[in-house]
Formats: structure tokens, C-alpha cells, sequence
């Protein structure tokens, strides 16, 4: 098995159970690689893993909400179709945030940096948006912030009462939040 076709499965090891949560016996488990072929693959173990799985989700978070908010079009237009690529992402909330896993407790440090980084882009793309729509720089960072707090919100909430309509409403509800404020 290639290193860039683990790396889906370790998204969802991670997603699932967190970094502390993920030993290297669950990732044997859940590719059928033994300790040896992972440590091939990942030399510095399960920190290495984390980390390329933080990449894979950078260049998806850039090719996936990333770029079509930079394509031609109007920002409403551009904002609704991110809501239908947040909601087949995380599929209507019934999977986790790998943030969330990889920023608790004593993990956060060694991922602090790819965490930003991919966040920023997102939000500075949502953010370009709303100018374009019109908006002041600063009142569309702000937005572009709440949506980003309501997508993250609203996977919290919906895993936790196991209701996914409700992030379906929140991710439908980002043109409106970004350029209406509501």
C-alpha cells in the first residue's frame, strides 16, 4: 500500500478518536500494515502520521473550499456551493472535525502551525468573498470567522445529539451568515 493511500484512513482514525486516542496498533488495525511497514512509511510514527494528515487536509481544504471561492461567479453563488462541498465533507455532520482531535490536550503543539494555517486560508477565503460582495474587510473577517464557528459548532452539536439536520441547516445557512449576517 502506497503512503498517500493511508492517508484517508488516518484521517478517520484521527477524526474518529482523536490524536491520543490513535495508537499505532489501531492504525496496524485499521490498515492491515504491520508495525514495521508503518514505521516505512511514517519513520517518526505517529507524529509524522498527524502531521501528513494535516497536510492531506491543507491541499483539501484549498482544493475543495479553497479555490471554488476564488473561481468566477457571484460571492452568494460561490458561498452556496462551499456549503454543499462543507456538508458531502463531513458528511452532514456525522463525521468529526480533525481540528478538534489534533488541537486538545498536550497534541495541540506540535500541530499548532498546520492548524492555523489551514483555517486562515479558509477564512481568508470566505472573508475575500464577502468584500467582493461588498462588505468591509473587517466586518467580513468577522463573518468569515462566525461561519467557520458555526461549521465547527455545528458538528459539535449534531454528533453529539445525533441529529445531522442540524448541520445541514448551519451549512446551508453560510451565504446567508457571510453576507446577510444572519
Amino acid at each position: 500500500m502506497e503512503k498517500v493511500e493511508l492517508l484517508p484512513e488516518l484521517l478517520e482514525l484521527f477524526r474518529q478518536q482523536g490524536y491520543e486516542g490513535v495508537s499505532i496498533a489501531h492504525v496496524s488495525k485499521a490498515t492491515g500494515l504491520g508495525k514495521s511497514s508503518l514505521y516505512h512509511h511514517f519513520p517518526e510514527g505517529k507524529e509524522q502520521m498527524a502531521k501528513e494528515v494535516l497536510e492531506y487536509i491543507y491541499k483539501a481544504v484549498k482544493q475543495n473550499f479553497v479555490a471554488p471561492l476564488k473561481a468566477e461567479g457571484e460571492p452568494r453563488e460561490k458561498l452556496t456551493e462551499m456549503s454543499k462541498v462543507i456538508e458531502g465533507f463531513y458528511d452532514s455532520g456525522r463525521k468529526g472535525c480533525l481540528i478538534d482531535g489534533l488541537t486538545l490536550g498536550e497534541a495541540s503543539a506540535p500541530f499548532q502551525q498546520q492548524v492555523a494555517q489551514s483555517l486562515e486560508a479558509w477564512i481568508q477565503a470566505i472573508a475575500d468573498v464577502a468584500v467582493e460582495a461588498g462588505l468591509t474587510k473587517k466586518l467580513a473577517r468577522e463573518r468569515a470567522e462566525a461561519a467557520l464557528i458555526a461549521i465547527q459548532g455545528g458538528l459539535v452539536v449534531s454528533r453529539a445529539l445525533r441529529d445531522y439536520q442540524i448541520f445541514k441547516r448551519v451549512a446551508r445557512s453560510l451565504p446567508r451568515l457571510v453576507l446577510d449576517g444572519q
